[in-house]
């Protein structure tokens, strides 16, 4: 009979990919959570990294992903809900997530933790909700992401991802929110070649939680600036987490899980189309507020 290897060495013969899901989250705060969204390619997965460094969270990937977790089948990306209804049926549900009541392939595949005090939340659908998350949850400390949303666009274009903008053009609640630009959605819709349709969609929804990032106690942290400056940003984004940046320079500059998705085609962008880019982006009144196509 061999020795007894013990829980931890046990642990250690059970395959990576399915220890992730081999872990202990018995408390389920939200207070707990830290919250990183972002659109799709602009750097969530990164900046999710960069705060669990020291694998101190329990990291939950993408949750609200409803072809992936079967709770989530009542979301649609960028789905929006007015601040003031908080009664809405999906409430529990997106509680339950942010909590970390969530246990799959999908959301484990990324965590390291074994015993849970702390999660951060890594989602690329919520931007939209974070008016409301921020009514019903003060304290929740919310990074956010932006990229400029050429790059994101070209990216999306690049990895052969479909833009989803039917998701966000069939809430006339979230359309509301843009007065007078009904002809420029419907046009786009209708009419709009690959690249303004990603455009579109990354204003949809970028405008609301990037026009009132302050008023709403969201840590901005720009990619673009990320990648220049990374010790100055991570410093930024830990005096807002209340804990201290990495002492190693790798530990900001290691590339995200996710950075390597292969492409299915390169993708050459014409002056023309990324000035009808700049015109959509202004138009939603977001010139100035994250760098486009720099």
């Amino acid at each position: 009979m061999g020795a007894d290897l013990g829980p931890i060495g046990r642990l250690r013969l059970v395959p990576e990919r399915l220890r992730a899901g081999i872990y202990l989250d018995p408390w389920h705060r939200i207070e707990d959570t830290v919250l990183v969204v972002a659109s799709g390619r602009s750097g969530s997965t990164w900046i999710a990294e960069v705060i669990n460094h020291q694998n101190e969270y329990r990291l939950v990937f993408e949750p609200f992903r409803r072809d992936r977790v079967r709770r989530a089948r009542g979301f649609r990306r960028g789905e929006y809900l007015d601040p003031r209804e908080q009664e809405h049926p999906l409430a529990g549900t997106i509680d339950a997530l942010l909590a970390g009541r969530v246990r799959g392939w999908w959301t484990d595949a990324h965590n390291r933790r074994r015993l849970v005090r702390r999660r951060i939340v890594k989602e690329v659908r919520l931007t939209n909700l974070l008016p409301w998350l921020r009514a019903r949850h003060p304290g929740l400390r919310i990074v956010y992401g932006v990229r400029d949303p050429v790059a994101v666009a070209r990216s999306w274009l690049e990895l052969g991802w479909g833009d989803d903008l039917d998701d966000l053009l069939s809430q006339p609640a979230l359309l509301t929110q843009f007065p007078g630009l009904e002809q420029t959605l419907a046009h786009v819709a209708r009419h709009g070649d690959a690249l303004e349709r990603h455009v579109l969609r990354w204003c949809l929804e970028n405008a609301i939680p990037l026009r009132a990032h302050a008023e709403l106690d969201l840590h901005l942290v720009v990619y673009e600036r990320l990648r220049a400056e990374p010790e100055r940003e991570a410093a930024r984004l830990f005096a807002y987490l209340g804990g201290e940046a990495p002492a190693d320079e790798a530990a900001v500059r290691r590339p995200s899980a996710t950075a390597a998705f292969r492409r299915v085609r390169a993708v050459s962008l014409t002056r023309a189309q990324r000035e009808r880019a700049r015109e959509l982006v202004a138009l939603f009144g977001l010139s100035g507020l994250a760098p486009v196509d720099e």
